[in-house]
Parts: C-alpha cells; structure tokens; sequence
C-alpha cells in the first residue's frame, strides 16, 4: 500500500516539471519574437530610411557625379589659362578667370574714380608681370569715357640724331620730330592690341577724347605747314631753301591730360617721359623744335630740342631718351573681380 502511494507521487512531480519547461519555452519564443521584430525594424530604417543605406547611396552618386562635373570645367578652365599663356593672350596671374557659375561682379566703370589703381593685362609678357602692369585710372565718364594710364614708364623711347652741323644729323632729327606724336601714340598702341580689356592706346598728351567705337579722335594733331627761318639768317652749308622742313604747330592738347593728372597726384612719377605734344622755339639768334616731356621733379619741359637751326649757319640734330606712359581706354564691361583699386597692392583685378 504504501509502495503504491509512493509512485503516484513521483508522477505528480514529473508532470509538474513538464508544465514549468513548456512555460519556459513559450517565454522564450516570445521574447526571441521580439527582438527579431526589433532586429527587423532597426534593418529596415538602416536600409530604406532617411539616412538609410539606398538613400546614402544615391546621395553619394550624385555627390560623385557633380564632383566629377567641377573637376571637367576646372580642367577646361585650366587648359583656356594655359593657351591664353601660350598664345599671349592671357596670364597666370588668375585675373582673367572666367566668372564662376552664378557669381556676379561690378564693372570697373561702374566704381573707378580717377587715381584709382588697376592691374591692367598688356597682353605683352615681357612686361611687367608677364603682361600685368599697374595702371591709373585718368577719366572715367561720358566725355572721355574710360581710359587709364601707366603708373610709371612702360618702356624707354629715344628721338633725335645727335650730331653738331651735319646737315644728315638734322634732317633725322627732323623726321623723328615730324613724326614724334603718330611715332609715340603708335607704340602706345602696341600695349592696346592684344590686350583682352582695351579698345585703343595713346601716348599721354595727345588728344584726349574718344568716339562712340572707344577710339580716340584725331590722336595725331594737325599741322599748319612748315616753318622757314628768316631771310636775314645765314643759310646752313647744304641748304638749297629757306624752309627746314619742320612743321610749324600750336599744340596745346597736352593741357587736358596734365589737368587731370596733377588733380589726381599722376602727373609726377620720380621719372621723365615723352608728352605727345610739339612746340617752336624762335629766338633772336637760334630756333629750335621740341617733343614735350616731363622731367623727373614733374616739369614741363620743352628746352631740350632734337633739332635747332642757328642765324650763324650751323644746323644740328639732338638725340633724347625719355619714357613712354600709354593711356588706354577700356571696354565699358571690364568686370572688377577683386581688390578695391585704394593702392598699389590693392589694384582692381579685371575679369573677362
């Protein structure tokens, strides 16, 4: 009897044991539920969320495209610099970069004020800084538009033969003077031609004023004929006439210029330079022709002649060395792309 109590115990605890592992199981089937769902959800938001997976994805490959669009227009950017270089229309100084997409800058002629400084492409490398010289802003509105000038002489220009009673001498001599404002407005040219800013170039002193087209007018001064020396003189060895050639001029165009310059503290640069202006001399005993220039304390100067005839006979030619200043006028949409034209160091850079 007591044997039999015994065993229908024992069945009793197993059974109990039973139920509490089923009851464990379900617990964790539960749970392990849940965090698969979590484990799910968290997956799903890496993957298709805002900063998901696909979305970083597409994010990048846009990112690489667009990259990839600046690097093309910075190399084509680069290649134009480098043939403007090689061609000698451009610089390495990185003033005539094109304007980057969007930006928008000020003209020069919508700010410049007379005396401000600008660093000007020449288009010239072998001066300045390959090409870039500082430049003065000498008019800038309707009558003369806008022109600049070379802050100090661009280059040397010599006139005249020198040569005491040779009649050769005189006659070169002669022809430079003849020729002295077409010769030094001509090389003014040259730092216009292939510049991607200017329009025309002068030599300071000639006629100011320009045209509708940018050029200027009647640069190269009109003459009254020629001069001959008085009957009373003795004729110089050689001479069959009385005229010497030389024309006879009443050029005053420089006065515009030096107005303006000395209002602006341009006219003195501490070096001589031609003026493209003439002027006679007649004397008692001695006439003489001059090309104008300003000496190295800011003086007019019209003394030095390159060719003089005295009432002695004796003729003579003379061979001078001044700078040349050019005065260039400007595209009206030159864009000023930095600095703000205070000082030398802080000149207007132009764009193109």
């Amino acid at each position: 009897m007591r044997k039999n109590l015994k065993v229908k115990s024992k069945s009793k605890f197993s059974r109990k044991k039973i139920n509490n592992e089923v009851g464990i199981t379900l617990i964790a089937l539960i749970i392990t539920i849940i965090v698969l769902l979590i484990l799910a959800g968290v997956t799903i938001n890496l993957t298709l969320g805002e900063n998901g997976i696909f979305r970083t994805a597409e994010m990048a490959g846009k990112n690489y495209m667009e990259e990839q669009d600046r690097e093309l227009a910075g190399l084509a950017d680069f290649e134009n610099m480098i043939d403007n270089i090689i061609g000698g229309t451009g610089s390495s100084s990185g003033t005539d970069t094109p304007d980057a997409p969007g930006t928008t800058y000020e003209t020069l002629a919508s700010i410049a004020e007379p005396g401000d400084y600008v660093k000007y492409n020449a288009g010239v490398s072998t001066v300045g800084n390959n090409g870039i010289v500082t430049f003065r802003v000498l008019y800038n509105d309707d009558t003369y538009g806008l022109q600049i000038i070379s802050d100090k002489n661009i280059e040397q220009v010599t006139l005249g033969t020198a040569s005491t009673n040779n009649l050769s001498a005189f006659q070169a001599s002669m022809n430079d003077y003849n020729n002295a404002i077409a010769t030094l407005n001509k090389k003014a040219e040259y730092y216009a031609t292939s510049s991607p800013h200017a329009i025309d170039g002068r030599c300071v002193g000639s006629v100011p004023t320009i045209g509708v087209d940018g050029k200027f007018n009647a640069k190269n001064a009109e003459v009254e004929g020629t001069y001959s020396i008085p009957e009373e003189w003795t004729l110089p060895s050689g001479w069959s006439s009385r005229d010497t050639g030389c024309q006879k001029i009443t050029e005053k165009n420089y006065t515009t210029d030096q107005t303006e310059m000395q209002a602006n503290n341009i006219w003195t640069t501490g070096e001589a330079y031609w003026l493209a202006s003439r002027a006679v001399g007649s004397y008692s005993s001695i006439c003489s022709f001059f090309v104008r220039f300003v000496n190295t304390s800011g003086n007019l100067y019209y003394y030095d002649s390159l060719c003089y005839v005295n009432s002695d006979g004796s003729a003579d030619g003379n061979a001078l060395d001044w700078g040349l200043r050019p005065v260039i006028s400007l595209k009206s949409d030159v864009k000023v792309v930095a600095g703000d034209g205070s000082s030398e160091a802080t000149a207007y850079e132009l764009g193109v």
